[in-house]
């Protein structure tokens, strides 16, 4: 077998990529222009951050269902210290500290107190979602900085530059997963918990480690959600969970822990980024685009226990 098959074997999201690429591009004209592969990438850059985050959450064997509605409130808090103040670092600081804050909520009550990732996360996405909308009386909170305004249109070397700080995140997520003690612990504890505690590994902690990681970057999300669109909305991570997820599960990362990695979740986001764009190109209804995101992320899911298995062989 020579390598580039052994490499698509390993990475068989490629292949999907390949196929969209090609068969959007010669579909319509407008999908390798400059300005929509512009607009994809600047669209996409919270859904990425999120899902660093929930890769991370994944590899333990874990999940977390807040991670959506911890984006809406994180921008809640964010705009309305930003319309208050002025201040956008004042901004990033609060959107980061609420992230960092229902991330140790997670992290203690699934890593310490072992309750069920699903239903913990799953109440405490409802106690984001709640505040989001509280202290935002239901409505986008307005007086966002004009600086922070124009960031969202900002380019960096002709990418975005909400994008470029997502792919920093992963940059820094795939090296601290790759070469940190913590990063071999999060595998470990996904592979199996049994094992890593009796090899000495901090189980408790290390889990902890992973809500919260997910929970930071999911208020880092928020923040740049607020460039992306103008104004703290509250209903902004509404629709971004299922999303998030497929995209993971799709880069190749199993759910069921020890199997994948952050890499691979850029995979995923690139995959629905252009599935999305391309069928929005091709005026495809909206819910017939839910249908064919749903048998991808299904053929994804198949591909990664297929890939597992054999690697566990």
């Amino acid at each position: 077998m020579t390598s580039a098959l052994k490499f698509l074997k390993s990475y068989p999201a490629l292949a999907i990529i390949a196929v969209l690429l090609t068969g959007f591009s010669l579909l319509s004209p407008f999908f390798l222009t400059a300005g929509n592969v512009e607009a994809m990438l600047g669209a996409n850059a919270v859904v990425l951050i999120a899902a660093v985050g929930m890769t991370v959450v994944f590899l333990t064997g874990g999940i977390d269902l807040s991670i959506s509605t911890v984006i809406s409130v994180s921008a809640v808090v964010s705009g309305l210290a930003m319309a208050a103040t002025g201040n956008v670092a004042l901004g990033a600081v609060t959107a980061v500290a609420v992230g960092f804050a229902f991330g140790v909520l997670n992290g203690v009550l699934i890593g310490y107190f072992q309750m069920t990732p699903f239903i913990t996360t799953m109440a405490t996405g409802l106690i984001a979602r709640g505040l989001a909308f509280v202290f935002s009386s239901g409505i986008a909170v307005r007086g966002t900085p004009y600086w922070m305004l124009d960031f969202g249109f900002v380019l960096w070397l002709g990418i975005p530059a909400v994008m470029v700080i997502a792919l920093a995140v992963v940059l820094v997520s795939g090296l601290a997963m790759a070469h940190t003690t913590w990063g071999r612990h999060i595998m470990l504890v996904g592979s199996n918990a049994e094992a890593a505690r009796f090899s000495g590994i901090n189980v408790r902690f290390t889990t902890f480690s992973a809500y919260l990681f997910a929970g930071t970057l999911g208020g880092v999300a928020g923040f740049i959600s607020i460039a992306n669109l103008g104004n703290a909305i509250p209903g902004v991570g509404d629709t971004l969970l299922l999303i998030i997820i497929g995209a993971v599960v799709l880069g190749g990362t199993g759910m069921t822990g020890g199997e994948g990695s952050v890499e691979r979740t850029i995979l995923g986001v690139a995959i629905l980024a252009m599935l999305t764009n391309g069928l929005n190109l091709l005026g495809i209804p909206f819910y017939d685009q839910l249908i064919i995101q749903g048998v991808l992320i299904f053929l994804g899911t198949w591909m990664a226990m297929k890939l597992g298995a054999r690697r566990q062989q």
